[in-house]
């Protein structure tokens, strides 16, 4: 399948926003991770919106309220997608994706350094793909439409899981089709030639981790941080590798200040 043309209209960008919540001069955009839409975000978004910042949840194609999206599923697809409604925004932005959804934000944040003014890696995956051989990254494929496996890896890599946020995250996943599931594990898998080399994105960088993540560990952060020039780090206590879920109140007080400083730099230039 060949990849869609860049010039995607506002009108299409429009169908991957799913939330977007409060009011402000600065927007939080949002995208998700692996088998996560929007509704995982909410109680997140609502903290950061209470700020004053306009957060907007995205989601890719074939997910959430985008399940009858065609494809193809791929990385730099997500980035068209997204990245069309960062300039349907008209305002200077903060960028956050979680694990592939880390590697989607990259690539939206990349070729927009005036109006994304940073960048937040929430447990990211290297934007050069983890390489899993076939053997292991074929769970991952088959996840789709297997909610007792899905429930299984929610629940390992979340700290202390409770059946209310296992249950919402299977939610998500379980909207999502098998064959969708399939291409995705594939897209965060592979990766994008883009991350062998220096990142792109020269404004500031925020890396954020779970204390207690089984899959984003700081072996992997390796192939992520080195990429950018002196990103701040921080770690969620008690969390795994989906913080905004298990603790999103912490998250928020960890990501508020770097929103609010990439706001105030956005406007001394403006």
């Amino acid at each position: 399948m060949t990849e869609p043309s860049v010039g995607i209209t506002v009108v299409e960008a429009a169908s991957a926003i799913a939330r977007r919540t409060g009011q402000g001069p600065t927007a939080l955009v949002v995208l998700p991770g692996f088998l996560d839409d929007a509704t995982v975000w909410t109680v997140f978004a609502d903290l950061i919106a209470r700020a004053g910042v306009d957060v907007v949840q995205l989601e890719p194609a074939g997910v959430g309220g985008r399940v009858n999206a065609s494809g193809p599923f791929t990385l730099r697809r997500m980035a068209e997608d997204a990245g069309a409604v960062v300039d349907s925004l008209g305002k200077p932005c903060v960028v956050l994706g979680q694990s592939m959804g880390a590697q989607v934000a990259e690539l939206v944040a990349a070729p927009r350094g005036d109006a994304v003014r940073g960048l937040i890696l929430l447990t990211p995956v290297p934007l050069a793909g983890t390489r899993l051989p076939d053997p292991d990254i074929a769970p991952f494929r088959a996840l789709g439409g297997n909610l007792e496996a899905q429930r299984a890896v929610r629940s390992q890599l979340t700290v202390a899981p409770s059946a209310q946020t296992v249950d919402l995250q299977v939610a998500a996943g379980a909207r999502i089709p098998p064959a969708v599931v399939s291409a995705l594990a594939d897209a965060w898998n592979d990766g994008d030639s883009a991350g062998e080399a220096p990142s792109r994105f020269q404004g500031p960088v925020l890396i954020v981790r779970g204390a207690g993540d089984g899959f984003v560990t700081d072996d992997l952060l390796q192939r992520v941080t080195p990429r950018f020039n002196e990103p701040a780090r921080a770690v969620i206590d008690r969390a795994g590798h989906w913080p905004h879920t298990e603790q999103p109140e912490a998250l928020a007080e960890t990501v508020l200040p770097f929103v609010i400083r990439s706001a105030a730099r956005a406007t001394s230039r403006l």
